[in-house]
């Protein structure tokens, strides 16, 4: 009996409270799967799945509208689908510069300012300073250098400039390497601070160089 008046009553009840109550329970499925989609949209190969899923369903709503003429609801939701496998392309996690200092067992991340050496040159890189190497890499984190501790012979900081004309504007790193220091790398600082970031990057390297220089016992 209950069961058969609470039909009765959901029969009685206007389209557009049941249209209300449809769209409800639709927007609050809609949003308790927004995490997981986020989560899937990071894999970009199960993303895929999910595109050619929606946009074949799309596709096949579209059609049911164009052979029967179902109603504008298959067409917009069809529209919809087919939109959302069009656009909404996978959008993988990035790395960041953490990410690649844990990977690299770094202790320290410093700015580089715009290298040139072991036959790269790049503008804005980052100094990526491990217990065994300095790495050196681009915003892409793409590696240009890498320049063994152990092997350093050699790290200045100075004032540089073009033409041999010097200017507290333009700051030089300078790092020497390998055996009787042949290998050279240069990071150039410029602008207000470039005395101050080139003397942070290299005070951090020789703090960690020095640790690994040999203690001669007298």
């Amino acid at each position: 009996m209950p069961d058969e008046t609470r039909q009765s009553a959901l029969a009685r009840e206007p389209a557009s409270a049941r249209a209300r109550r449809l769209a409800l329970a639709v927007l609050f499925s809609a949003i308790l799967l927004i995490p997981r989609l986020r989560r899937l949209r990071r894999r970009p190969k199960a993303w895929l799945v999910v595109r050619i899923i929606a946009g074949a369903a799309g596709a096949a709503l579209i059609w049911r509208f164009a052979r029967s003429n179902h109603g504008p609801a298959s067409l917009i939701v069809g529209v919809f689908l087919a939109a959302f496998a069009a656009l909404a392309r996978a959008r993988p996690e990035k790395k960041t510069v953490d990410d690649v200092a844990r990977e690299l067992g770094a202790l320290v991340v410093v700015n580089g300012g715009d290298f040139s050496g072991a036959g790269n040159a790049h503008r804005g890189v980052s100094i990526v300073v491990a217990p065994e190497r300095l790495v050196v890499l681009t915003h892409a984190f793409e590696k240009l250098a890498e320049i063994p501790v152990a092997a350093t012979r050699q790290i200045s900081t100075g004032p540089a400039g073009a033409n041999g004309h010097r200017s507290n504007d333009v700051w030089e790193l300078r790092i020497d390497w390998g055996s009787g220091g042949r290998e050279t790398a240069s990071f150039r600082f410029r602008g207000t601070f470039a005395e101050h970031l080139a003397r942070v990057a290299g005070q951090t390297i020789t703090s960690v160089w020095k640790k690994r220089l040999p203690v001669i016992r007298t």
